[in-house]
């Protein structure tokens, strides 16, 4: 047996016991609710207010730190600006991201346990840009919470696609039986869907596209679509971009190197 399924294996049994344990001899109300808090794409502007009360009692915000060491912490960044975190146990954890879900799943797993501990003295919020029900690593945290016999919450906050076609004015679905395709384009790109992807009615997003932005933005134009297509990068934020027509043609390694929070509208 390879050692990240061993590894896995003593996790599931060892949060089955403990959920097992819990159930014996705490009572419902003496353990805290794990709530997965949207904070919208940027900015203070976009955090809802029932996720600033939820974020307002809650003792412990974890949030996730992104980028290779560089201690990006987008989602916290909003949650200081909203709330005020002063008194309040505020942890960064950080994720490999590295696309093996062998390793993904592990860290996921050590982070529930981690949260677990602190979920058995009160309430704990997971803050995720956009709306944690959209590409969420808080949402897939909270499933393994929930099952280790926690009760879960999810607050909902504004996708950063729907703040892309804001800040373009763009009516996505313009008629009742008009069709939005979400799509994460670099798995999109390679398996070869792309082209009947583009080819297909309706408005297309692409999201996760940090790899392939470039060459789906290629395909875009050289298909005519550019004109109908938008790219935004860092939606409602004090540096957002938007390219469309022929900037979004002429784009090249300073928008492609940038991906990472980009949302490409296609078809409106």
């Amino acid at each position: 047996m390879d050692l990240p399924a061993f590894s896995r294996g003593i996790l599931f049994w060892r949060n089955r016991c403990a959920s097992s344990l819990r159930g014996m001899f705490f009572s419902e109300s003496m353990s805290g609710t794990f709530y997965a808090v949207s904070t919208g794409p940027a900015g203070a502007d976009f955090i809802t207010l029932g996720a600033v009360r939820v974020l307002g009692r809650c003792p412990t915000i974890f949030y996730p730190v992104t980028g290779s060491g560089e201690g990006k912490h987008i989602a916290f960044d909003c949650v200081c600006e909203a709330v005020d975190v002063s008194g309040k146990e505020c942890v960064g954890v950080r994720f490999s991201m590295s696309g093996d879900k062998a390793r993904t799943d592990a860290e996921y797993g050590a982070f529930a346990s981690r949260a677990a501990e602190y979920l058995e003295k009160g309430d704990v919020a997971f803050v995720s840009i956009g709306d944690v029900s959209i590409y969420s690593t808080a949402a897939r945290i909270a499933k393994i919470v929930g099952q280790m016999g926690f009760r879960v919450e999810f607050v909902a906050g504004v996708p950063s696609f729907c703040a892309a076609a804001c800040s373009c004015a763009l009516d996505m679905a313009p008629g009742l039986g008009d069709e939005i395709r979400i799509i994460p384009g670099d798995a999109c790109y390679r398996s070869g869907a792309l082209g009947d992807v583009l080819s297909s009615p309706g408005t297309k997003i692409f999201m996760k596209s940090p790899r392939h932005l470039g060459e789906i933005v290629s395909e875009v134009v050289s298909r005519g679509l550019s004109g109908s297509a938008h790219l935004v990068q860092g939606a409602g934020g004090a540096d957002e971009r938007i390219l469309t027509g022929d900037a979004l043609a002429e784009a090249g390694a300073d928008v492609f190197g940038n991906a990472y929070m980009s949302v490409l509208v296609v078809g409106v």
